[in-house]
Order: C-alpha cells, then structure tokens, then sequence
C-alpha cells in the first residue's frame, strides 16, 4: 500500500491516548535510507514478548479488523515512498488455537522522502511529525470497529534522518479486553526494536 503526505496543523507533541516520540539527529543529513524498506521486516524478536502476551499470529485475513491508517492519507506522491504491514494476533484459547473474536491487529507504516538532497528530505520528514501526524496523534486512526466490539488503541511514530515510522496497536473484538493492553512501555519498545533494525540494515 502506498500513500502522500500533505501538511497538517502544527499542534502539541504529545496528545492522549496515542504517544507521539521523536527521535533526530543532531543534523538532518546524519542519516540516510536510500532503497525501499520493508515495513514487514522491521519488527526485531522481541514484538511477540512486547506486544501480544498470551496470543498467537493468525493470517491478517482472517479476522475482520478495523481499517488501521497509520499516516493520514492513502495516495503516492513525487517525493515519498510508503510501505506498510498488518500482522494480526489473535487470543491462545490453549494448544495454539486462537480466538478469533479477540484479536490484536498491528499496524506499520514507513514514510522514506526520496529527495535526492538529503537535508530537504530529512526536513519534509520533520514536517510529517510535527505536522500531519501531530495533527492526528489525538485521533483515533483506526476505524470501523462496530459499537458493540471492545477497541483500545496505542499509536506512536518516530523520526530518523529522511524516515518516518509509524505504529499502530489496535485490540478489538467482542473480548477484547481478555488480551492484557499493550502499554506506553510496550509500544516505545516496539518502535525502538524497528528503528534499530532500522538503522542496522537500511542505512546507506
């Protein structure tokens, strides 16, 4: 899937329920990822442990989610390229045997700007974060979940040189609340464990 970017309204960093953490370089040229990434290949091994104690991974097709939209628009543009990646986690009734009626649905979203200066394409990303997703860190990005279903959510996006990341994590369902909730702890780890992964095998 791929999206654009447009500007939004500068507002505050941090806006309840999601968490909005940056993290820059001291310059915006430090670093810079110069091929597509792979949303799917980010997640280190430490997401199962993180993020969805006491459930097992279930096809992402299998489970009737929410619409999870991680950045805020859902067209390509000229000077962006965006990967994303649904896993979905379902709760271990015993055996490895999931229950579909309560689930945990995560959500990545990398932005990577492709401005061949890399001080313009780390600023546009600085943009993104202060800007569009800021605009959006109080809202409820993911959607279409039913009144009578359980919803909680956590979001959180980061910035490292010319690369925005985002993560959603959503837990849905009618026992939604069977699934211990991802913490504020939990989804920094996360987002900390992918940058790293991140920084190790997309630098240029």
């Amino acid at each position: 899937m791929r999206f654009s970017l447009t500007r939004g309204r500068r507002v505050l960093w941090v806006l309840a329920p999601a968490v909005l953490v940056a993290a820059c370089q001291s310059g915006p040229g430090v670093v810079n990822y110069p091929e597509a990434i792979d949303a799917c290949k980010l997640p280190g091994p430490n997401t199962l442990a993180q993020l969805a104690p006491g459930t097992v991974e279930v096809p992402a097709g299998s489970v009737k989610t929410a619409a999870a939209k991680v950045v805020p628009e859902d067209r390509s543009s000229d000077d962006n390229d965006v990967t994303d990646c649904k896993r979905v986690f379902a709760r271990d009734l015993g055996g490895g045997k999931p229950n579909l009626q309560d689930y945990r649905l995560v959500t990545i979203a990398v932005v990577r700007y492709t401005d061949s200066d890399t001080g313009n394409a780390a600023a546009k990303a600085t943009q993104l974060m202060t800007d569009a997703l800021g605009d959006h860190s109080g809202v409820r990005l993911a959607t279409g979940v039913g009144d009578e279903s359980g919803f909680s959510e956590q979001w959180a996006a980061v910035r490292t040189g010319n690369v925005v990341l985002g993560l959603s994590i959503a837990d849905g369902g009618t026992e939604a609340a069977l699934i211990q909730p991802a913490t504020l702890d939990n989804v920094q780890a996360m987002v900390t464990d992918m940058t790293n992964t991140l920084q190790r095998d997309f630098q240029g």
